[in-house]
């Protein structure tokens, strides 16, 4: 049963937590990830090549309606229809990029982690019986199920979304500067709230994710635990032990779950706000000046710029913490590959 067995965690017996926790080895997990990723070499400089496309032409994309408005305020609709016609080339070509991206990153993350599923079974293979028998069933289970799952998602979309969205958010800021320096500067002060608010609501956000992991590991373990020991529980009289067992697990999971989703849930509408009175200054501002220079094309492709700025930023912030799950999963995968194997000494 689950008490009869030893809770060995990553990092000893005095652990940090039970699994799902921050990476106690991040640049060592890393590294050993890059590993095996790093066997499709060809197919992620084809995907590098396609982040680059379709970030700088979806950013490019919106700088065409600073001539596009211009040729109609100018009466010119001829300039104005192979203007739209650039555009939508644009946005086609990126568009293409990032479905060819996505596709071989899937193609990635689902080869990668089929093969590193295969190398742990295959060391679970040589591990002596002492190492389960101080590990819970339901743990070495999750790593080949959650753990993988993790994994394969970080694989397949947080790092290829992380990497998009920080070459677009150089790209927008780039932009905002070429466009109109001055307004930038109003741009600036609100990305430093909207870090302030990565940092503060995005930390608690994601240590309530790790507490809630690590509660999910515990109680998966519980439950497998108790299900494999139903005959001893039948007939030791074990039923109200096990029933008050589940309870004060499942209350911490809940518990766990429910500020994790508050803090998930207050990050978008704080960074939809600050977007929002940062769209609604400089386009006071922003008027004001078109007024005097009469380049209203260049206010909307700048004003378009300012609503998309925020948007990587939050993207980014969500997505850490999803590869940060992932690390502290490939990190008890590759706690398990470590493990020393049974040595055949050719005796009983």
């Amino acid at each position: 049963m689950a008490e009869n067995k030893k809770q060995v965690r990553p990092g000893g017996p005095h652990g940090r937590g039970h699994g799902y926790q921050r990476p106690q080895d991040l640049r060592g997990t890393v590294g050993k990830l890059l590993a095996y990723i790093g066997r499709y070499k060809a197919a992620l400089i084809v995907v590098a090549v396609c982040l680059i496309l379709s970030s700088v032409g979806s950013v490019a994309g919106s700088y065409f309606l600073k001539p596009a408005l211009n040729h109609i305020v100018a009466g010119d609709f001829k300039g104005l229809f192979w203007m739209l016609v650039a555009m939508g080339g644009v946005f086609l070509a990126s568009a293409g990029c990032s479905y060819a991206y996505s596709r071989l990153m899937v193609r990635i993350s689902q080869r990668t982690v089929a093969t590193l599923r295969q190398d742990l079974f295959n060391r679970l293979q040589t591990l002596p019986l002492r190492y389960f028998d101080t590990h819970q069933s339901g743990d070495l289970m999750s790593r080949f199920t959650n753990d993988m799952d993790t994994v394969s998602d970080m694989i397949g979309n947080s790092f290829a979304s992380v990497v998009s969205n920080l070459i677009t958010l150089v790209c927008t800021v780039f932009m905002l500067i070429y466009l109109n320096w001055a307004l930038t500067l109003i741009t600036f002060v609100f990305l430093g709230l909207m870090l302030l608010v990565v940092k503060g609501v995005g930390g608690r956000s994601r240590t309530s994710f790790q507490q809630q992991q690590a509660a999910l590991g515990s109680l998966n373990g519980y439950i497998e635990e108790m299900i494999e020991g139903q005959k001893v529980i039948k007939v030791f009289n074990h039923e109200a032990a096990a029933k008050a067992g589940f309870t004060g697990v499942n209350d911490t999971y809940r518990d766990a779950a429910t500020r994790a989703q508050a803090y998930a849930g207050a990050m978008m509408p704080a960074m939809g706000n600050l977007s929002h009175i940062n769209y609604a200054i400089t386009c006071c501002i922003g008027g004001l000046l078109a007024i005097r220079t009469g380049d209203l094309g260049g206010l909307s492709a700048f004003l378009q710029y300012t609503k998309q700025v925020s948007q990587p930023i939050t993207q980014i912030s969500q997505q850490v913490n999803t590869i940060l799950s992932a690390v502290a999963g490939a990190e008890r995968v590759f706690e398990i590959m470590e493990a020393q194997p049974e040595v055949d000494e050719g005796k009983v």
